[in-house]
């Protein structure tokens, strides 16, 4: 009987050559994560490909004790960052944190570099996946540059709704003003007003959006 993880795999990437599922099966390395746990860490080598097969994790990168979010991965998603290091081998310079319970299939370097040029259909995901995530990039840099906080925190609210499928977030305010770089009293301040003006509802342990 196939693992529930190899399951997993073929749910998210149905279209993979057989022959490449075996592969996969005896050379990757299926780990589970709780919510809230590091995947990798910020300045750490690494020498695999991760790939979420359940679950989501948030990528985020620090300067000078400064966090800022770069963008989330979720089931079927490579951490495409970590691809860059397949042919350059430098300190990550992200970290990646569990959202919620993760299953993680961690790929040796080795066999994607193999499997890159071997396999058509694991190219052409490794691809899409490269420009999928750097259009989340471009699309962060832009909300900072051309967004105020207010509406970036919106933005983020409504994203974070989708991931979950939920209206309800669970994230201090905090972890909030981490994510989108500024203070835990801009973003207190900005979620009084939004509701306000009827966008959510605060509860002690949560928010509640209202108008998705």
């Amino acid at each position: 009987m196939e693992p529930k993880e190899f399951r997993y795999l073929k749910q998210c990437f149905p279209s993979l050559e057989q022959m490449l599922y075996n592969e996969i099966l005896e050379h990757g390395n299926y780990l589970s994560f709780d919510s809230g746990a590091y995947v990798v860490k910020q300045g750490a080598y690494i020498d695999f490909l991760p790939i979420i097969l359940k679950g989501v994790i948030k990528l985020y990168a620090e300067e000078d004790g400064v966090e800022f979010l770069l963008y989330y991965v979720q089931s079927g998603d490579s951490c495409i960052l970590s691809f860059n290091h397949l042919f350059d081998r430098k300190p990550l310079q992200f970290s990646a944190v569990t959202e919620e319970d993760t299953c993680v299939l961690c790929l040796p370097l080795a066999k994607v570099k193999e499997w890159f040029i071997k396999y058509p259909s694991f190219s052409r995901i490794i691809i899409k996946d490269f420009q999928r995530n750097f259009e989340d990039l471009l699309q962060t840099a832009k909300e900072f540059v051309c967004l105020g906080i207010e509406d970036r925190l919106i933005k983020y609210l409504l994203h974070k709704s989708r991931l979950r499928n939920s209206a309800d977030i669970h994230l201090s305010h905090q972890t909030i003003a981490t994510d989108l770089g500024t203070s835990r009293e801009v973003i207190s301040r900005i979620t009084k007003k939004l509701e306000k003006d009827g966008f959510l509802l605060q509860h002690r342990r949560h928010i509640e959006l209202v108008e998705l």
